[in-house]
């Protein structure tokens, strides 16, 4: 019988495969170990060597090939189809709605138009996007309803003949306050129009009462500090890589660093959105969706602009449109998705291979400590991702419907298979701030809206308490410190399990079962108690050059006391001061913090936070909230989903 410990490693490890066990593949890898049978899986494939071995071996093994290739001929497109009817439908009830004021329900079904109707149906799609730009019109959304009467042109409205098209582009120019822009396009509907009309006169009355809107301020994406790092991709000159034999590449401090320092800002290798967010944020930058942009040949997602619809259809999604409802259904990670999308979204299948291997060279893996079908499960799904390639000719057009991969698609399916055991332990959860009210700090909730794998992200080392914070702008992932570091000290992220919500046992058990290591931080070696059951005293550090020692809070400050260390007389007077004034620091930042002040809270924390560390050390209860204040600051400066309103 199996241990908890191993029983709870073997599931952890299942769900980076599966996340949805309810999903067919489930039941395909079973049927496949089934087949196969305990002998062949631990006295044959157990001792295969490489990923391109694995492979071959799924697809020409007597004991699995006839059930891994029984299913994977029958692999055909499912997707969400257009419905021209459908959006018909939809686009009379959006002009209804629009009629009776109700922009909100107009926004809704003049979505479901757009998204619905198909790119073919004369011009049918341009008229909803004209429908949905009077409605966006309607909730002062200037620029959307621009980009909408563009879309409009684009799926064959004639602007040129077409005396609404100016009327609606006044309006919209009117809400963004470009006065000049505004009479343009009311002077050519007028001329359109053989002069001015009730129709003219009225929209002009229109344009009178409209107060147009302030832009939103766009999000911040910080520099790094100390300038760029030459040796590795988007890091701050403060870092650099190194490794151990123990714990194999890591990130440690090239400088003296100070709270607050950005240390790296990277846009992902690859990232993929939540199948569960497909319908409320755009597929491919992940922004929350208003007036989405629909893929011209499925229903299933979305875009927030021509743009990034622009660039998703002509990459990846081109590959992955057709068959995006089967890999929903067959119930893979999200780590899978990622997987394919290293190589759907490349240039080549020479170029997916490089980054691929690249990849699987430089990162972790822990493939000599999987269990056969561990490697088997993985194995099953690669050959699953290779014929959903095959199908949709990535590899280009195929003489053949047969399933027996090529010597470039072996390739392929090997390196899916590397990537499915190094996404495992290097993948970020990618989330934003959720806000569900007027305070941006009271009514907010982390909400994980997809995953990606960084390049240099994924080198930073877990501790149960890190030394930097992380928080995303759109899809890049930016790390700040939230401590100061001397030079070679650990910068360490956190994967996970912190001390102050999880005792060391359990934490030692999801960082083992997970991650396959027993961690050794300063939290796990002192075994720092929660945050519950710490007190507010302060542990000084020896104001002695070179003494490493840590000094409890004197009982009378009048007198000096003798260090345990380096033995010496000691004052603490000048450190006690500087705690006090801490404390007086994190108040006030608070302060500022209740009163949405972020910039005011985030200079104060880093300032404070930094003369801590000068004169004393964790745990301190006060030092772990300001910490944690500060990365609920630094959030606030990153994606943020606004969800007060919901239309």
């Amino acid at each position: 019988m199996s241990a908890p410990d191993d029983i709870f490693k073997d599931l952890c490890s299942t769900r980076t495969v599966q996340s949805n066990r309810n999903g067919f593949f489930n039941e395909f890898y079973q049927e496949v170990k089934s087949s196969c049978g305990e002998k062949w899986l631990n006295n044959y494939f157990s001792k295969l060597k490489s990923n391109e071995a694995r492979i071959l071996s799924v697809f020409n093994d007597r004991e699995c090939c006839d059930t891994v290739l029984g299913v994977l001929e029958n692999v055909a497109p499912v997707f969400k189809f257009k419905d021209a009817i459908f959006g018909q439908q939809r686009k009379a009830q959006a002009d209804k709605a629009f009629l009776l004021g109700k922009f909100k329900e107009g926004l809704i079904l003049a979505n479901l138009a757009v998204m619905r109707t198909p790119k073919d149906a004369e011009d049918f799609l341009g008229h909803c996007y004209l429908t949905r730009s009077s409605v966006l019109i309607g909730l002062g959304e200037g620029e959307k309803a621009l980009t909408d009467l563009k879309m409009a042109t684009v799926f064959g409205i004639d602007s040129k003949k077409n005396p609404d098209y100016f009327l609606r582009s006044a309006q919209a120019y009117a809400l963004l306050g470009e006065k000049m822009r505004c009479e343009i396009a009311m002077k050519v509907a007028e001329n359109l129009l053989n002069g001015p009309t009730d129709r003219t006169r009225f929209t002009r009355s229109e344009i009178e009462k409209i107060v147009p809107k302030p832009k939103a301020p766009s999000m911040e994406i910080p520099e790094v500090s100390g300038g760029q790092n030459p040796d590795l991709y988007n890091a701050s000159k403060s870092i650099k890589l190194v490794e151990s034999p123990d714990k194999g590449r890591f990130i440690v401090s090239n400088d003296h660093i100070k709270t607050g320092d950005t240390l790296l800002v990277e846009d992902p290798i690859a990232a993929c959105l939540l199948s569960d967010f497909f319908g409320s944020h755009c597929h491919n930058c992940f922004t929350k969706l208003f007036a989405p942009i629909p893929c011209e040949f499925c229903s299933g997602l979305a875009f927030c602009s021509p743009q990034c619809m622009g660039e998703a259809c002509s990459t990846y999604h081109r590959f992955e449109c057709h068959y995006m409802d089967l890999l929903i259904g067959s119930g893979m990670s999200i780590l899978c998705f990622i997987a394919l999308r290293i190589f759907t979204q490349a240039t080549s299948v020479e170029n997916g291979l490089t980054i691929a291997n690249r990849l699987i060279e430089n990162m972790c893996s822990h493939s000599v400590e999987r269990k056969p079908d561990d490697l088997l499960q993985r194995s099953v799904m690669a050959a699953f991702l290779l014929r959903i390639l095959q199908k949709v000719e990535y590899f280009g057009r195929r003489t053949t419907e047969a399933v027996c991969p090529s010597a470039l698609e072996i390739q392929v399916g090997a390196a899916l298979l590397g990537l499915l055991q190094v996404l495992q332990f290097n993948v970020h959860e990618i989330y934003g701030t959720s806000i569900t009210g007027d305070h941006a700090y009271d009514n907010s909730k982390v909400i994980y809206v997809g995953a990606g794998i960084f390049g240099t992200g994924s080198y930073f080392n877990h501790e149960c308490w890190p030394s930097v914070t992380r928080h995303f702008v759109g899809k890049k992932i930016v790390l700040t410190s939230t401590r100061p570091m001397e030079p070679n000290d650990i910068v360490s992220e956190n994967y996970g399990p912190v001390f102050t919500r999880k005792n060391l046992k359990e934490r030692q058990r999801d960082l083992r079962a997970r991650y396959l290591f027993d961690c050794n931080c300063i939290p796990c070696r002192e075994n720092w108690p929660l945050f519950q059951k710490l007190d507010k005293n302060v542990r000084f550090k020896c104001p002695s050059a070179n003494c490493g020692a840590v000094l409890r809070y004197p009982k009378d400050l009048s007198k000096d006391v003798r260090c345990s260390g380096c033995r010496k007389i000691v004052s603490l007077k000048e450190s006690v001061v500087k705690v006090i004034k801490v404390g007086e620091m994190y108040r006030e930042a608070a302060e500022a913090m209740k009163d949405q002040e972020t910039d005011k809270a985030l200079g104060l924390f880093k300032e404070a936070i930094n003369i801590f560390f000068d004169v004393a050390v964790l745990p301190h209860k006060d030092t772990l909230i300001a910490q944690q204040s500060l990365r609920t600051c630094l959030a606030d400066k990153g994606t943020k989903f606004d969800n007060r309103t919901t239309v």
